[in-house]
């Protein structure tokens, strides 16, 4: 197996190996990214509702009222 047809099947069998260890490690890191990510949207859409019911109550910023 050391002619060039023997390299290149070793070399196709490598890159099959490599490229499916590459798409399992990177799964798991968008899976990771996903639930962070989520986490991320749910704080911000509490933030901005707390906000909206703070305006529509008009507790809002009363810098203006000093004077």
């Amino acid at each position: 197996m050391t002619n060039r047809r023997g390299y290149t099947i070793l070399g196709w069998l490598v890159w099959q190996v490599g490229s499916r260890i590459v798409k399992r490690k990177v799964g798991q890191k968008m899976a990771e990214n996903r639930v962070k990510l989520g986490l991320a949207g749910a704080v911000l859409l509490l933030v901005g509702g707390g906000l909206a019911a703070l305006a529509a109550r008009g507790g809002g910023d009363r810098s203006g009222d000093d004077e």
